[in-house]
């Protein structure tokens, strides 16, 4: 049986794909935004509504008979956190295509406990970093010590919202670029730490293990990054103060890659989880994360399960979904393996 989806923010960049898979799909839905002109040049079978994220009444109706939520509303440390009250209130499950650790911090804080399943970051942030780190440590018989993430990413472009929830993530986080070696699929892979969200939702699901993140480049660079870690903390300060230049550059950018440029974009998420002197090691491999992130919002949305504000590995079984959302098709293309 499928649930029927209230998507919200269906007029941005990422909202039209996960309009565009759910009628693809044949899924019911209503399509939710803050312009009644831009709704409408939204292909939808289903109502559209125009919502104000500051009335609650609003949101409330919205959401009146939905089965599940899915909000692609950001940034979302702006404009996330009415949604979610929302989706508690009217006791609707609810999923999102945030990748802002801060936000997703405090959705677990406040909500860990509520009776509503709420499972934020259900996109390619951070679908495959989350669900693979589960299942590696499952290969070493659940418990795991260390559990690192590696991102390589090529040919990606981000869209206008992506970049300007980057912004606001960057400005409220704390650099220490040391340099993390994983063995990959093709051989080892030299990464810079970043504070990536595996970091924020591994440690519910894998709790005491050590959990870093990093996003791979040149060994050069990494080694370079590694010595030059005592000095990351004097860029915080400028980051912060260059966010105001930085949000009028990102209101220039285009609002997302074309689909020939999303095509082209591939990324290789490799999770190794480590107990002692075992470790395992689980690789995704991808092809354009945009539309990935419609296929897994909209799969996440029939699958999740549970109570209160979990990590996509708590609310999802993480084989059975991963092979869900394997294979090629309009959406990029997803495969994954256990190395």
């Amino acid at each position: 049986m499928t649930r029927s989806v209230a998507l919200l923010g269906a007029t941005g960049y990422t909202g039209r794909l996960v309009a565009a898979e759910l009628a693809r799909r044949g899924i019911e839905h209503r399509l939710g935004g803050r312009s009644a002109e831009r709704l409408e040049a939204v292909p939808c079978s289903g109502g559209r509504h125009v919502v104000d994220l500051a009335d609650e009444d609003s949101l409330d109706e919205f959401l009146a008979g939905a089965e599940v939520l899915i909000t692609c509303v950001g940034p979302f440390a702006e404009h996330g956190m009415p949604v979610v009250e929302a989706a508690v209130r009217t006791g609707t499950p609810y999923v999102d295509s945030t990748g802002e650790f801060a936000f997703m911090s405090e959705v677990y804080r406040r909500f860990r406990d509520a009776a509503t399943p709420l499972v934020p970051a259900c996109g390619f942030d951070y679908i495959p970093g989350d669900l693979a780190a589960a299942i590696a440590v499952e290969e070493l018989g659940g418990v795991a010590a260390e559990i690192d993430v590696l991102y390589r990413l090529k040919g990606g472009k981000p869209s206008r919202g992506t970049a300007r929830s980057a912004v606001g993530a960057l400005s409220a986080a704390s650099l220490t670029p040391r340099r993390i070696v994983v063995e990959g699929p093709d051989g080892p892979l030299s990464a810079v730490e970043v504070p990536w969200g595996e970091r924020v939702t591994v440690p519910l699901h894998v709790p005491g293990a050590s959990v870093r993140s990093g996003i791979v480049a040149p060994d050069a660079f990494t080694r370079a990054a590694a010595l030059a870690a005592p000095l990351a903390q004097l860029t915080t300060p400028l980051t912060r103060a260059a966010s105001p230049l930085l949000h009028r550059l990102v209101d220039r950018m285009k609002e997302g890659p074309d689909p020939q440029a999303r095509g082209q974009a591939h990324a290789l998420v490799v999770a190794e989880a480590r107990n002692g002197t075992r470790s395992a090691r689980v690789a995704v491999h991808c092809r354009d994360a945009y539309g990935l992130t419609a296929r897994m919002l909209v799969e996440a949305s029939q699958r999740i399960a549970g109570t209160g504000a979990q990590a996509p590995a708590e609310a999802l079984s993480p084989r059975a979904f991963l092979d869900a959302v394997s294979g090629v098709d309009d959406n990029g293309e997803l495969r994954w393996e256990i190395l």
